[in-house]
């Protein structure tokens, strides 16, 4: 009980009940820098972009073997897609996607919530073509604006793999060009 006296005793002064507010104000603020996503500001809908409604359509009525197609999806259509896909999948703790694409490179931020924390994460990644199939790789990833160690990295790779892994499935369409550019993904393939 003394030590609460004594804070008591403290806190009546006028400047240290100041000084301790704006302590308290800094780190909070600190705190919601560190817990609130950076980059685009706008807030992705979940909405289909055209062009893969468009393709999700084709695929889901057949017929279409042969064909050509191409998407172009810029960053914005893109996390639209993403909030779109998890709408329909509560079950991953990822929300507030927003995406930039860059020459060869694509930049992504948004929440995800651990253990009932919401955090903000910031990450690149790459983009391949491998036997028609695109590779997502992660090259960096941060939570809460630190960088993530390497072999949280690795471990986060691998969990993205486990949902997207597409190496092993035979894709009713077969990618035959990929190009990321500024602020736009341009895709062509063929439909099996």
């Amino acid at each position: 009980m003394p030590r609460l006296a004594h804070l008591i005793t403290f806190l009546k002064k006028p400047r240290n009940l100041y000084i301790l507010l704006a302590l308290l104000l800094v780190n909070g603020f600190a705190w919601a820098q560190a817990l609130e996503p950076s980059g685009p500001t706008y807030v992705a809908e979940p909405i289909l972009q055209t062009d893969l409604a468009d393709l999700r359509a084709r695929l889901r009525e057949g017929g279409h073997s042969g064909e050509r197609f191409e998407l172009q999806v810029t960053g914005r259509e893109a996390a639209e897609s993403i909030a779109w896909f998890l709408d329909n999948h509560p079950e991953i703790p990822f929300r507030h996607p927003r995406v930039e694409f860059h020459p060869d490179q694509i930049e992504a931020w948004g929440r995800v919530e651990v253990l009932g924390l919401k955090l903000s994460i910031h990450g690149y990644a790459t983009m391949t073509l491998e036997n028609g199939v695109p590779i997502v790789t992660l090259t960096e990833l941060g939570v809460a604006g630190a960088p993530v160690p390497p072999a949280i990295l690795r471990a986060t790779q691998d969990l993205v793999y486990e949902q997207v892994d597409l190496s092993n499935r035979q894709l009713p369409i077969i990618f035959e060009t990929l190009e990321i550019q500024e602020d736009q993904v341009i895709a062509t393939g063929t439909f099996r």
